[in-house]
C-alpha cells in the first residue's frame, strides 16, 4: 500500500487534506521553525525538570544534520519512526529488518543514541516485533492503549482510527511495559495530540486538560504508566494540557517517576531481574532483602513490621533500606501451582511480586492454579491482587517509592515542509 493511501485510509480523504493544509503552516522550508519549535518543547520540560522522548522518521534526521543532536543535552531521547514514514505491516520481515539495520546505522552516523522504535501510524506486526528484536532495540512503543475518558467528546473519527492504529482498551489491558522475549513493549496512551486537536477539535484549553488529567488520575490509581502524546509541531495547541498534567504529576506524593522511555525500559528490564533473598524463615517470621537496581523497594500490606518502615498510601508500607523483617499469619507471597501457565509466573515477577511454586494453598495468603493464563487475564488479576486482604510483600514496581510513571512522547515526521512532502512519495 502506498504512502498517501494508508494516510487516507487512517484519517480519511477530508481529514487528511484539512491536515495537510494545517501542517503547511507549522514545518517551514528550512529546518529552522522546527528547531524553534523543539527549544520551546525543551524549555517547557526543563520547568517541570523532566525530558521526553520523540521518535523521528530516520530520513528526517539523516537529511537535516545537526538539527536535532543538541536536544540530547537537554534531556530529550531521540528513537527511531522507521527509516521512511511507512506502514510498516505491508512489509516482509527482511524489509523491516533492513529498515532498522539501516536507521540504527544512520543514528550512530550522527551520534545520536537510539535504543528505541516506534511504528508509524502505530501499525507492527509479529514481524515487526521480532525484526526490532533482531536489529538491537531495548524497547518498543507501538501498542496504542485506548483509555474510556472521552465520552462527551467522542467521534467516529476516533473510533475509526483506533481501529486503524489496532488499539486495544486500557479497560482489559494494564498501561505498563511487558518484557518479551529480549524486547521492551511499552504502550502508547490515547487519546493523544492528534485526538483532542483532530478527532475531537477541542478549542479550550479546560477541555483539553481535563482528558489528560483524567487517564494520569487513573493510571497513579493503578500503578500504571501514562505515555503522554504531543507530537512536537503542536506544542502551541497543547502546552497548557501539557503544563497541567505535568503540574499534577509533580504535585501527587506518592510521587510520579516522569522520565523517558528508554530510562522506563532500562528499569523495568532491570527491576525484572532483581532477586529476592530470604533469611530466618520460621513460617512466621520473615528477614527479606532485595539486590536490583538503585531505588528498588520493599513494600508490605497485612503484616506486622519488625523493622523500620514508613507509610506509603493507605494500604502499604515501605521499606527503609533494602531489607525489611516482619510477621505475617501465611507466607505473604504468592503461591502458584506446578500447573500454572509459565507465563503466569513470569507476568506476576515482572510487576514485582514475589513469587514461590507450592503445591499447598493453605501456606500463601494468595495461591493461584492457572493452568491457562494470557494477556486477556492480566488485567482482573491484577485487580484480584490490589482488591485483596490477604498479607502481601513485593517490589516496588517504580523506582524510589514512586507510585506511578509518565512519559513525554512525540513523534517527529519531518523536519521540514520537504520532508512531509516526501512522505507521500515513500522517502
Amino acid at each position: 500500500m502506498n504512502p498517501i493511501a494508508i494516510a487516507t485510509k487512517g484519517k480519511g480523504p477530508f481529514k487528511m487534506l484539512k491536515r495537510a493544509r494545517a501542517i503547511s503552516g507549522r514545518y517551514g522550508v528550512t529546518p529552522g521553525k522546527m528547531d524553534r519549535i523543539l527549544a520551546r518543547f525543551a524549555g517547557t520540560l526543563g520547568e517541570f525538570d523532566c525530558g521526553a522522548t520523540f521518535p523521528i522518521t530516520t530520513a528526517a534526521l539523516a537529511r537535516n544534520k545537526g538539527v536535532v543532536e543538541k536536544y540530547e543535552a537537554r534531556n530529550i531521547e531521540f528513537a527511531v519512526h522507521g527509516y521512511f514514514h511507512v506502514d510498516h505491516t505491508q512489509l516482509s520481515f527482511d524489509a523491516q529488518l533492513e529498515h532498522f539495520s539501516r536507521a540504527r546505522r544512520a543514528f550512530e552516523a550522527q551520534h545520536v543514541v537510539c535504543r528505541g522504535f516506534r511504528c508509524p501510524y502505530l501499525r507492527w506486526n509479529a514481524d515487526t516485533i521480532q525484526a526490532a528484536t533482531r536489529a538491537g532495540f531495548l524497547y518498543d512503543s507501538s501498542q496504542g492503549l485506548a483509555w474510556d475518558v472521552v465520552q462527551d467528546v467522542d467521534t467516529p473519527a476516533y473510533r475509526h482510527v483506533l481501529g486503524f492504529y489496532g488499539a486495544v482498551s486500557a479497560a482489559d489491558y494494564p498501561a505498563l511495559p511487558r518484557w518479551d522475549n529480549g524486547l521492551v513493549r511499552i504502550p502508547y496512551c490515547l487519546p493523544d495530540d492528534e485526538s483532542l486537536i483532530d478527532r475531537f477539535q477541542l478549542k479550550t484549553d479546560e477541555s483539553k486538560n481535563r482528558l489528560w488529567l483524567d487517564v494520569l488520575d487513573r493510571t497513579y490509581h493503578l500503578g500504571e504508566l501514562f505515555t503522554l502524546g504531543l507530537h512536537p509541531e503542536r506544542i502551541d495547541l497543547c502546552e497548557a494540557p501539557l503544563r497541567a498534567t505535568l503540574r499534577r504529576a509533580r504535585e501527587l506524593s506518592p510521587k510520579v517517576w516522569i522520565a523517558r522511555l528508554d530510562e522506563i525500559a532500562q528499569w523495568w528490564k532491570a527491576r525484572a531481574a532483581a532477586s529476592v533473598t530470604l533469611a530466618g524463615d520460621d513460617g512466621r517470621e520473615f528477614q527479606i532483602g532485595v539486590e536490583g537496581p538503585p531505588g528498588v523497594g520493599l513494600l508490605a500490606r497485612g503484616v506486622e513490621w519488625l523493622s523500620p518502615c514508613a507509610a506509603w498510601d493507605d494500604v502499604y508500607h515501605l521499606a527503609e533500606g533494602a531489607s525489611m523483617r516482619l510477621r505475617a499469619a501465611r507466607r505473604p507471597f504468592i503461591g502458584v501451582s506446578p500447573d500454572s501457565a509459565p507465563y503466569l509466573t513470569d507476568f506476576l515477577r515482572q510487576q514485582g511480586y514475589i513469587v514461590e511454586q507450592a503445591t499447598d494453598g493453605r501456606s500463601h495468603g494468595l495461591y493461584l492454579h492457572r493452568p491457562d493464563f494470557q494477556y486477556k487475564d492480566e488485567r482482573p488479576l491484577l485487580s484480584e491482587i490490589d482488591q485483596g486482604d490477604f498479607p502481601l510483600v513485593r517490589l516496588g514496581r517504580w523506582p524510589n517509592g514512586a507510585r506511578s510513571a509518565l512519559s513525554v512522547t512525540g513523534d517527529i515526521d519531518a523536519l521540514t515542509i520537504w520532508d512531509y512532502g516526501l512522505r507521500f512519495f515513500g522517502g
